[in-house]
């Protein structure tokens, strides 16, 4: 499983595909913008994309809480012999690697690579992405006891 990522970072990922979706370069300038010991931005989208890619792909095969031991194991197991989902890992291994050492250009593209696949995966259209990056903002901020947005 991908390790959990912070709020911050979590909103600071959704800004900038928010920002790679609409076009706006300052914002995606802005975002890219990172202090020492900070996380650069193409990171944090690439992990995103990770944590997105395997609770899509866990929904997709019915793994869920409540699953007995043999129902998690058979799911899992046909999870894990799925084209789609070995695909999946290695298109996400791909952008965390391109990720650390990413230009402004190749954050970019991480960023447009992470959207199309949400969209293809989830079988939203790409009047989806906004309000599905919405729902993820407002979700985090949940979770740090914030008020939604």
């Amino acid at each position: 499983m991908a390790d959990v990522m912070a709020p911050d970072d979590i909103l600071r990922a959704c800004g900038y595909l928010e920002a790679v979706w609409m076009e706006d370069a300052a914002n995606m300038a802005a975002l890219l913008d990172h202090g020492p010991g900070e996380v650069s931005t193409p990171v944090l989208v690439a992990q995103l994309g990770d944590s997105v890619m395997q609770l899509l792909l866990a929904g997709r095969f019915g793994i869920r809480d409540g699953l007995s031991r043999q129902e998690l194991q058979a799911a899992t197991e046909a999870m894990h012999a799925d084209p789609v989902v070995r695909v999946s890992k290695i298109l996400i291994q791909t952008l965390k690697e391109i990720a650390s050492t990413a230009s402004p250009g190749q954050a970019e593209a991480i960023a447009r690579a992470v959207i199309s696949y949400i969209v293809k995966v989830s079988d939203a259209s790409p009047d989806d992405v906004l309000p599905l990056l919405a729902q993820l903002r407002q979700a985090t901020l949940q979770r740090m006891g914030g008020e939604p947005a």
